[in-house]
């Protein structure tokens, strides 16, 4: 099976950052500023540590601001029938975010009150009206958040993206497939993703484990380098302390751990990826809900803007 990728898909018409400049008719990365108000909007308890724990890190360190909203209290993370959708099993992992993120120096975590699995029950305009209301309130620079394929085409995590793609666009008063001006006038809306690399890489991995058995090849949606917008390679340093933050959602890490063996583990995400939404991506929040395939690419338009590396 070949891996599935988002190659082909047509950036959005947002600008480059100005961190990039041109040589002639190339464009040329430099460094990307790391972010000072950053905001991770996330479906449960760990989604943010897998994802964007280096990421986070670097913001605090930074003197930056970094807020988590997190969807659900991840209530039904367990094969435990006596723990499974319990109320105290929800306190828990709410427990386990809030220790988690403390590794990294995070103190604003905000959770949404959906109950895990049912993002999709009780309608999207109560949660886009909450997420764009905290936009207006934190103004951040940078916000990160699911794709449409919801990295693990996990229902959830689809509904995330949504709510925050169309908070996103509400920013813009205008045609979301039509947005000029640039990332300070909303804040840069990044969607987490996999290069090529990484899914070759772990390809046994992923089969083995069925990670990501929810799509029909268990592979996942991936993109290659150019189409990366901003890329963090954690140092030996970061990626201690992210594997300190990710044992503390011990209740849904300890035992892959186990199974995966602690140095894979620890080494698996050591690259966190981001990429901008596509303007059929961004198009698409403000139409009416179908039942396309949310992991289904557009055709292509224009080259990506390169992608810029975080710097440490």
């Amino acid at each position: 099976m070949s891996t599935t990728n988002l190659d082909s898909a047509a950036p959005s018409a947002i600008p480059a950052p100005t961190t990039n400049i041109r040589v002639g008719n190339t464009p040329m990365a430099l460094h990307r500023p790391i972010p000072r108000r950053l905001l991770g909007v996330w479906a449960h308890p760990d989604d943010e540590a897998y994802l964007s724990a280096g990421l986070m890190a670097r913001v605090v360190a930074a003197g930056g601001r970094v807020t988590v909203l997190t969807a659900t209290r991840g209530e039904k993370g367990t094969d435990d029938p006596d723990r499974f959708d319990a109320d105290t099993f929800g306190a828990e992992r709410e427990d386990e975010l809030r220790a988690s993120l403390a590794v990294l120096g995070v103190t604003d975590v905000r959770l949404l009150g959906r109950r895990d699995g049912e993002c999709d029950l009780g309608g999207d305009a109560p949660m886009v009206d909450v997420i764009a209301a905290a936009m207006d309130e934190l103004d951040p620079d940078t916000i990160v958040t699911f794709g449409p394929d919801g990295m693990t085409n996990h229902a959830d995590h689809r509904a995330v993206c949504r709510w925050t793609t169309e908070a996103w666009t509400r920013r813009w008063h205008g045609d979301p497939a039509t947005i000029v001006g640039g990332p300070a006038s909303a804040g840069d809306l990044l969607y987490a993703t996999v290069t090529n690399e990484f899914a070759a890489r772990n390809r046994e991995l992923h089969d083995r484990l069925g990670i990501f058995g929810d799509f029909g090849d268990g592979q996942p949606r991936s993109v290659t380098r150019d189409r990366v917008a901003l890329g963090c390679a954690l140092s030996e340093h970061e990626l201690d302390r992210k594997r300190a933050a990710l044992a503390e959602h011990a209740s849904q890490t300890t035992g892959l751990a186990e199974v995966m063996g602690e140095q894979v583990y620890r080494t698996w995400y050591r690259e966190e990826t981001f990429r901008r939404p596509t303007a059929t991506e961004l198009a698409r929040a403000a139409a009416p809900a179908t039942t396309a395939d949310p992991t289904a690419v557009t055709p292509p338009a224009k080259p990506a803007a390169p992608m810029l590396e975080l710097a440490a």
